[in-house]
């Protein structure tokens, strides 16, 4: 991702870009978390409507702002800002809670906080989590469903519709 500008021909010919690239400031620390989150996916939404994409697909964050004080929802702000200005045709930005998934490395914290939103979805399915199976298929059928506006931000509710459609 350091040298993504060298391989822009691998952007070229595709009509929809879809990205969820993102990483943690406990793995890749504040820099390297702007870095990976903000300006890698800027620069391949950007090498992606010079490739001819005419419908970019984000996925961000539920509560993302770029005024926030706090950088993780700072972040994905600003990089929904510089996708938005790339200029593409259509772009979708879906702004999911906590993603439910099974990962590979350990993250105790996490794993509990999985747990307990596992329970609350039982009572409130569509307030602080989603599955990441859901906002895939949202993204997929954000591409199918015709659309006038330019941009289009999807809240974690609308997430889960559109998952279920």
């Amino acid at each position: 991702f350091e040298r993504l500008g060298e391989h822009a021909a691998a952007f070229q010919g595709h009509d929809v870009g879809f990205c969820c690239l993102g990483t943690t400031r406990a793995k890749a620390g504040a820099d390297g978390f702007v870095r990976v989150d903000r300006d890698y996916v800027a620069q391949a939404a950007e090498l992606a409507r010079a490739g001819g994409c005419k419908h970019f697909i984000l996925q961000s964050s539920q509560g993302a702002n770029a005024q926030s004080s706090f950088l993780y929802l700072r972040v994905k702000g600003e990089v929904e800002n510089l996708v938005q200005a790339v200029g593409f045709d259509r772009c979708t930005i879906l702004r999911p809670a906590v993603l439910l998934c099974k990962r590979q490395e350990s993250r105790p914290m996490e794993w509990v906080i999985r747990q307990f939103l596992g329970v609350v979805a039982r009572v409130f399915p569509t307030a602080y989590s989603v599955p990441v199976e859901t906002v895939a298929r949202a993204m997929v059928a954000c591409v199918l469903q015709p659309g006038e506006e330019k941009v289009k931000v999807l809240e974690n509710k609308a997430i889960h519709e559109l998952g279920k459609a």
